[in-house]
């Protein structure tokens, strides 16, 4: 349920609309009555005060960004206690829904670029760029890297034969060329090289995509037609860029440290004071602490930190689900801690369930199943 509900919020608009907002609020309320059944980790402890904070923020003021934004307080405890309960499931569904979804998004974004139709496209600063359905290109960018490792992985895995491994990454990798996005190129050419390098089964088909990657990319160079506005954009900085919407959040934060202004509010907040900076801060304990006060930033904070470490572990394994899981969790908590992460609710749901993965009674159990299975 969890995993259908973060893939169709990324197909519907990356969970922007209310609808999907609700499924996804709906699917985390109903997977906390297994409780219980969770223990206690970083990820449960930070999951926790984020959500009892959030929560706090939206007795004191809701916004129209309140669902999603509520929906991924609930995502992180939610899951551990899915992950406690069935965490064979994990195994099971998560690469192939998310190898599945990653595809469906990128070729919907590729189509919005060839066909130059927003919001599966947009034009930024006179460059047409892929968003697909997240409508947003470095979050196209972020599932198309995760889609690709679970790809890479399947095919080492022997689930998946070499010809649908090379079609599969090879959409990915054209969508993640699409969006015009210098940290997706960087984390795609840095996925490729880990799995040359850790896992031999899928050594060809990483190789055969390195290749695909620098075509895909001369190909989105050569397409993109304006040269000025690529070279605008491949110069300007990733960090200051960043500076002034960091310095409006820490300055909100600092205005309302304890209540917060209450979920989704940041935006808002944006288009009131600064309606020519980005309308997310950019950084997830920055705008989960503009919401819901400092307790949500350090929660948001310390459960991406427990993601991140968790995630670098599996990447340095051998076993293929194992390291897809390391490099989905790494790469969506890296983002959330320089980007958007946590605007996205169903991203958030991946990237948790990705850490989950990694846990250690998930890793006992998904052992001892995989030893017993042919």
């Amino acid at each position: 349920m969890v995993v259908a509900a973060a893939c169709g919020g990324l197909v519907w608009h990356g969970g922007f609309r209310e609808g999907a907002q609700l499924a996804l609020a709906a699917v985390a309320l109903c997977t906390l009555a297994l409780w219980p059944a969770a223990w206690p980790e970083p990820l449960w402890i930070a999951g926790g005060l984020s959500l009892a904070a959030l929560a706090d923020a939206a007795a004191f003021a809701l916004h129209g960004g309140s669902l999603g934004t509520l929906a991924a307080g609930l995502a992180v405890p939610a899951l551990l206690a899915v992950a406690a309960a069935e965490p064979a499931a994990l195994d099971r569904w998560l690469l192939p829904a998310l190898a599945v979804t990653a595809a469906t998004v990128a070729t919907a974004g590729l189509a919005g670029l060839v066909l130059r139709s927003p919001p599966l496209a947009e034009r930024i600063a006179g460059l047409w760029r892929a968003g697909g359905t997240l409508e947003y290109p470095p979050a196209l960018g972020l599932v198309c890297v995760c889609g690709l490792a679970a790809v890479l992985a399947l095919h080492a895995a022997g689930v998946l034969d070499l010809g649908p491994a090379l079609v599969a990454g090879g959409i990915l990798v054209a969508g993640a060329a699409a969006t015009f996005d210098r940290v997706t190129a960087i984390e795609v050419l840095g996925l490729l090289a880990l799995c040359v390098v850790r896992l031999p089964d899928a050594r060809t088909a990483s190789i055969a995509l390195a290749l695909g990657a620098a075509i895909a990319g001369a190909i989105a160079l050569a397409a993109a037609g304006d040269g000025d506005a690529v070279s605008r954009h491949l110069r300007h900085g990733p960090i200051s860029s960043r500076e002034a919407v960091w310095g409006d959040a820490a300055t909100a934060i600092s205005e309302r440290p304890f209540t917060g202004r209450g979920p989704g509010a940041f935006p808002d907040l944006q288009a009131q004071r600064h309606p020519r900076h980005p309308a997310y801060a950019h950084d997830a304990a920055l705008e989960q602490g503009v919401d819901a006060g400092l307790v949500a930033a350090a929660g948001t904070a310390a459960a991406l930190a427990a993601m991140l470490l968790a995630g670098l572990r599996g990447m340095a394994s051998t076993d293929p689900r194992r390291l897809a899981a390391g490099v989905v969790a790494t790469a969506v908590a890296a983002s959330g801690l320089y980007d958007f992460t946590w605007s996205f609710a169903p991203i958030v749901l991946i990237g948790a369930l990705a850490a989950l993965a990694l846990g250690p009674t998930y890793a006992a159990t998904g052992d001892r199943a995989r030893s017993s299975s042919p």
